[in-house]
């Protein structure tokens, strides 16, 4: 897709605060006049420089930085998408993964309200959100990257606080791929790690 898909999909799905040469400042649609949140870009072409950053009441905090504009309008859409957009979870899903007395019950329950590709129990599966034993009945729930990377979500946490971790990042995940299809980003495996984990983590 080109860069004037993705700044259209910015100007239509957010509040532009700002887009000058040099800064891009995006918050969201209902955020009023001096939103809590918002996501900035600087822009330095000159330099190859372009910093993306997470602004929370007034406090700037550097998410990442590119050499590449093209990718760091891309970036700035996919951080905006999961810092400043409200998702619409399954109200139904959330209330029965929350009420599971046990695993065989949440494997069900997830199988319902979940696709399958996203998510593992208790089985380290690349590219999935994971619900590890950890010890006296306790329960974390953590991303395995493509390159065997983990990142610990939370930690020690009973089942039914886990579960409902895992289901939450598990459908955010699902939304990250749609967000890929949506832009057309492809061929670019290491591109597509540093966005999912902008917009899972960020």
């Amino acid at each position: 897709m080109a860069i004037n898909g993705i700044y259209h999909f910015i100007e239509t799905e957010f509040k532009v605060m700002k887009n000058e040469k040099d800064i891009i400042c995006v918050a969201p649609v209902n955020g009023g006049d001096y939103p809590e949140t918002t996501v900035k870009l600087t822009l330095n072409e000159g330099m190859d420089l372009y910093e993306l950053f997470e602004v929370n009441d007034g406090n700037e905090y550097k998410v990442d930085v590119f050499t590449d504009k093209y990718k760091s309008i891309i970036a700035l859409y996919f951080l905006s998408k999961s810092k400043l957009e409200e998702r619409k979870y399954n109200t139904d899903g959330h209330i029965a993964v929350e009420n599971v007395a046990s695993l065989n019950d949440l494997q069900k329950m997830l199988k319902t309200f979940l696709d399958g590709n996203y998510y593992s129990l208790l089985k380290m599966m690349p590219d999935k959100i994971i619900l590890e034993k950890s010890t006296n009945d306790k329960y974390n729930v953590l991303f395995l990257g493509k390159r065997d990377s983990k990142t610990y979500i939370t930690k020690s946490r009973n089942l039914n606080s886990a579960a409902i971790v895992l289901y939450n990042f598990s459908f955010k995940l699902s939304q990250f791929y749609a967000l890929i299809n949506k832009t057309e980003v492809k061929n670019d495996d290491d591109f597509i790690e540093t966005l999912k984990e902008l917009y899972l983590l960020g």
